[in-house]
């Protein structure tokens, strides 16, 4: 607890500073304050960043009740962590402005730079002609910069400029240049760029808000493996996740998405993981949502993910059951179909830490339990990290959640684009194959962290299992293009 809570605390300063560097720029940048921010305005700033941070961080996730779900409060978490997500990219665009502003007053240093060693050159080449210094050889009170300076015969109309030496006030003047505000032109610049980068982030906010609140995509792949042959029908294979109900994901969108996949045909449902969110999560709220989901032929399984151990095993272990789904906890079941048998097997969610732990503990014995009849290995797992390891077990296919697709993917040309989870994760959304296993990573349909998705919409996947005319595993999209 006492480590939680110092990540929340350099979490909660790191915020602050970023809202206090925003306030600062847009200070300097939009209403042209370029002098210092007083001390007592500053004290004044961050305690009202701070308390009003404070607030709304109380009024986003303190639950209001232990079995009732608040709409109210859902929102004040949307608004409160978009905020957030705002203060982010306008952190790092202040960041990028104040550094091109950096980069062009080098360049004009360098220039100015360049400038006066020429000058200085030049000066150099007068001085062996004996030229400088002679300005300042005047005639008893005359003034600088008078008539009555007096100027060496030597020096002729053409290196008169080069005559005269610095004044001895120069330096003043360059020290007074250095604390007024930039020219008109530089001003209108850094204002409008300001001006359309925070227009830009509020866009890009409002379009990752619509993204995420869409209705989920349906995702849909034929499988065909060597594995199913003597499969006289197709098996279809329903796969949702990541629900992170409680906090983004409430009432009214799980009874939608409820809907949505009740409309959909299958011979299971599978859920990986991360149905609830937190401690403060009223998983009560859930239940009698859950179980409006339509029975399927082989049934309807979940496995633990780590958000549901966050929550609370056993409160999160009871409200699953009541809502009559199966819970798979290092579990297998086995189906026969036709000539064919089905190994569907579930694994707990490790607990090692957030996105990196690959260190599954209960894997070993996971495997031993594993029906020693030949057929299909379907495995679920939260964590897409388990590859290697179900790869080496001969795991024929992995279905796995946790990572959202990162929530953000940036449209790559010949790929699956680049995703923001690609920072902290080798997998991130997709397709992966290892050995002669096969791993789908889904997007989800819910948030976390940062309620927007862009390029990255929420997913149901639907998987049609068929048998392997050629002998080889194959999997495409059912419209057409291949996948994996």
């Amino acid at each position: 607890m006492n480590k939680i809570f110092l990540f929340l605390a350099v979490i909660s300063a790191l915020f602050i500073l970023c809202q206090w560097y925003i306030f600062v720029s847009v200070r300097q940048y939009l209403f042209e304050r370029y002098k210092p921010v007083s001390r007592r305005v500053a004290y004044s700033v961050l305690t009202i960043l701070g308390v009003a941070n404070f607030a709304a961080v109380q009024l986003a996730l303190q639950a209001a009740g232990a079995t009732e779900f608040v709409a109210g409060k859902q929102w004040a978490a949307i608004a409160f962590f978009s905020y957030l997500g705002a203060v982010l990219l306008l952190c790092l665009f202040f960041l990028l402005m104040g550094g091109i502003v950096q980069i062009i007053d080098l360049g004009r240093a360098m220039v100015s730079w360049v400038g006066s060693l020429k000058k200085n050159a030049e000066s150099a080449g007068l001085n062996q002609r004996g030229c400088v210094g002679a300005a300042w050889k005047m005639p008893p009170g005359a003034l600088p910069g008078s008539a009555t300076e007096i100027l060496p015969p030597e020096c002729n109309a053409a290196t008169a400029a080069h005559c005269i030496a610095p004044r001895p006030d120069s330096h003043l003047r360059r020290e007074h240049s250095e604390t007024t505000p930039p020219s008109h032109t530089r001003r209108a610049f850094l204002k409008w760029s300001a001006a359309a980068g925070m227009v830009a982030v509020s866009g890009y906010a409002g379009h990752g808000l619509l993204e995420a609140y869409r209705s989920p995509r349906v995702e849909e792949f034929n499988l065909s493996h060597p594995g199913l042959n003597g499969l006289i029908t197709p098996l279809t294979l329903i796969q949702i996740t990541d629900f992170h109900f409680g906090m983004f994901f409430g009432n009214e969108e799980l009874e939608l998405l409820v809907n949505h996949v009740n409309k959909l045909d299958g011979d299971a449902l599978v859920i990986t993981g991360d149905i609830f969110h937190s401690p403060v999560t009223p998983v009560e709220s859930a239940t009698p949502l859950l179980r409006k989901l339509r029975p399927r032929r082989l049934g309807n399984y979940v496995v633990l993910g780590n958000h549901d151990f966050y929550t609370g095993e056993w409160r999160s272990v009871s409200a699953i059951r009541e809502s009559g789904l199966e819970l798979l906890r290092n579990q297998w079941k086995t189906f026969e179909e036709g000539n064919v048998r089905i190994h569907l097997g579930g694994i707990d969610d490790p607990m090692d830490n957030w996105v990196w732990g690959s260190n599954f503990p209960k894997f070993s014995a996971f495997v031993k339990k594993a029906p020693h009849a030949s057929g299909l290995r379907i495995m679920l797992s939260h964590r897409p990290s388990v590859l290697p390891l179900a790869s080496r077990a001969g795991m024929d296919f992995v279905l796995a959640g946790h990572i959202h697709g990162g929530q953000i993917i940036l449209p790559v040309p010949g790929g699956r684009g680049w995703s923001l989870a690609r920072i902290a994760s080798p997998y991130t959304h997709g397709w992966y194959r290892l050995g002669s296993s096969r791993m789908y990573l889904s997007r989800g349909v819910g948030l976390t962290f940062i309620p927007w998705r862009v390029n990255c919409p929420p997913e149901i996947s639907v998987f049609h299992l068929k048998p392997a005319v050629d002998g080889k595993t194959r999997i495409s999209r059912v419209d057409g293009n291949t996948s994996a």
